[in-house]
């Protein structure tokens, strides 16, 4: 059981219709019946409605009175731009400069916890990142990768709010790659329609996957035991690139990874159909950047329901499917 052991009643969460903001709000509804929840989005909600909606990008100045008239416990900040878009001062000015319109109104409003969702490519995909990553690991997002790079700003902000709000419980995930049954994003896209699976330069690189319900209760133990910090969030397994090929039932095939590099480059550049997968994306598939899930473990108590190869399988749709079901 990860039952925290201190709850927040009213909670708001930004990017309340995403995978991650849908799997905590159905988590609070499971775990906490008498918590209230106000949604911030730009998408209406379907299902996993919140009991209060408001429709507003997080950059819209009222978003300040919003959360003042909620008046929440607690603030959990999904809202991020993450499909792979051509204006790349647009997506930073919802990432970045939305994270810092959300944190002044955070300082606002009364919360006394705030979790902001980061994510493991912070730690970057080099020759020499080390073999498993811990919180106390060096960030190095690859400036090339936009999303790592725009995680990395916003845990810089993040950090300095800590310390000019020492009275809120400040904490950040750092989620893997995330899986959920009919999710549809660039990432699902690869691992749903993919041919074969490159491996760069042949490496048989280990990555990891988290299930959305883990990232949910691993946030709302973070927030009921008013945590401070980071919190790498996957299980301890991986998967490698070969036996995620064989989970998808496509060869891999190895490619130097100067092509594969290029290749992405020439189809990003060139707008072509199909694949949108940023090009420094790529190292991320050819150095590892695997996770301890050290302080959810020690400090919470905390034990992954699923682990990557469980959660892996959901994404592709079949989640009681054996390793070997595929076959080779």
């Amino acid at each position: 059981m990860n039952t925290p052991p201190d709850h927040p009643v009213r909670i708001a969460i930004t990017g309340s219709a995403g995978l991650y903001g849908r799997a905590l709000v159905r988590a609070i509804r499971r775990r906490l019946s008498a918590a209230h929840v106000l949604g911030i989005d730009l998408r209406e909600p379907q299902d996993e409605a919140p009991d209060e909606f408001w429709r507003g990008d997080i950059r819209d100045p009222a978003l300040a009175g919003v959360l003042d008239a909620f008046r929440p416990d607690a603030v959990v900040h999904l809202a991020y731009a993450v499909q792979p878009g051509r204006d790349f001062p647009a997506m930073r000015a919802v990432n970045v400069d939305g994270t810092r319109r959300l944190l002044a109104a955070t300082a606002g409003c009364g919360a006394s916890r705030l979790l902001v969702a980061s994510s493991g490519t912070v730690y970057g995909a080099w020759p020499d990142t080390p073999t498993v990553c811990d919180e106390t690991t060096a960030l190095r997002p690859r400036p090339d990768y936009y999303y790592a790079a725009h995680k990395g700003e916003v845990e810089r902000l993040v950090a300095d709010f800590a310390v000019a709000h020492p009275r809120i419980a400040v904490s950040l995930t750092r989620p893997t790659i995330i899986c959920g049954a009919g999710v549809r994003n660039f990432l699902s896209d690869i691992f749903l329609t993919l041919p074969c699976v490159f491996l760069p330069d042949g490496a048989d690189t280990p990555l990891q996957f988290v299930h959305e319900d883990d990232v949910a209760e691993a946030t709302l133990a973070i927030i009921g035991g008013a945590a401070r910090g980071p919190f790498n969030v996957a299980p301890a397994d991986v998967l490698t690139s070969r036996q995620i090929a064989r989970e998808m039932g496509v060869p891999a095939v190895p490619v130097p990874l100067f092509l594969v590099a290029g290749l992405c480059r020439a189809w990003w550049t060139l707008r072509l159909p199909w694949l949108k997968t940023p090009p420094g994306l790529v190292h991320y598939a050819r150095h590892p950047w695997v996770m301890r899930s050290t302080r959810l473990e020690r400090e919470l108590g905390f034990t992954f329901t699923h682990s990557s190869a469980e959660a892996f399988r959901t994404l592709l749709g079949d989640p009681g499917r054996g390793p070997d079901s595929r076959g080779g």
